[in-house]
């Protein structure tokens, strides 16, 4: 993402009630430096009702680039409800000025099945 902030919003191919969401970013080790300022710093998760237009927050979070590369955050899950879009919106990074790198995301939970009308 260009930029110290930015967002990205997930498709998932089927409707979940989201339980937790895992980022991953390069291994320290794996840089010149040791360290990537790259990295996202503070983020927000949504889920995104796309026929209401209403985004839900699930949760709030700090990504340690000096900790493991693959982390994992438990979403806030006093809500019952399934979304088949997820938002992660980055609100800051390590320090680096021009972009932010995400390596991957990866959203947990459990399908909900539709009941046919």
């Amino acid at each position: 993402m260009q930029g110290h902030q930015g967002q990205v919003v997930i498709r998932l191919p089927a409707e979940i009630l989201p339980a937790c969401v895992t980022l991953r970013h390069v291994d320290p080790e794996l840089t010149p430096a040791g360290f990537s300022s790259s990295a996202p710093g503070e983020f927000a998760v949504f889920g995104l009702d796309v026929d209401s237009e209403e985004e839900v927050p699930l949760g709030s979070f700090s990504f340690n680039v000096r900790k493991a590369p693959l982390q994992t955050f438990l979403l806030e899950n006093n809500h019952s409800r399934a979304f088949r879009y997820i938002k992660v919106l980055v609100k800051s990074n390590w320090g680096h000025p021009e972009y932010t790198c995400i390596y991957r995301v990866q959203v947990h939970g459990k399908v909900v099945e539709k009941m046919a009308v």
